[in-house]
């Protein structure tokens, strides 16, 4: 059922027990896979699940890393120059929520995993207050990872997801 809601294979869905920990694991796992790779990239606006682990990498890993935080406009949307601008050679991974849980603004993380994509950089969306409320189809999208929690979706808490994407 998870699967075919996200317009996913059945094989990509891997259960957690919190949305947290699926953020958690992404971006872990994101910089297990390219250890030479130390920067980050997430929003200033993020959830506290996402940035209060990129705020203790350093502590979580054991290694220095290096997390651009992107800054929203006065409406909360993204700039996507911005975006393009802080992608970099060393970039392990972007995680960017789907929609924002305060103002429900609405990022292009589609647009931002093609972008990240053909850089080579693996891209995490926190898609808790998407989930069931906007089309989303993986199969039709570059996103590398997605986190939801059971919750948001009537399902009794302490159950998550994380997507992960056939290769990735």
């Amino acid at each position: 059922q998870v699967a075919e809601l996200l317009g996913a294979e059945p094989s990509e869905i891997v259960f957690t027990s919190c949305g947290t920990e699926s953020d958690s694991t992404a971006i872990l796992s994101a910089l297990q896979t390219f250890p030479e790779k130390r920067h980050v990239i997430k929003t200033k606006v993020e959830h506290p699940a996402v940035k209060n682990l990129c705020e203790n990498l350093d502590k979580f890993t054991g290694q220095p890393h290096r997390v651009t935080r992107l800054g929203v406009r006065a409406d909360g949307t993204l700039d996507l120059d911005d975006y393009r601008d802080a992608l970099a050679d060393d970039t392990a991974v972007v995680s960017a929520m789907w929609a924002n849980n305060e103002t429900g603004v609405l990022f292009p993380v589609e647009k931002m995993a093609e972008l990240a994509q053909e850089r080579g950089i693996l891209f995490h969306t926190d898609a808790v207050q998407a989930v069931g409320k906007v089309p989303i189809n993986m199969k039709s999208n570059q996103i590398d990872f997605l986190s939801l929690s059971g919750h948001k979706l009537h399902a009794p808490k302490g159950i998550g997801v994380l997507y992960v994407r056939k290769r990735t």
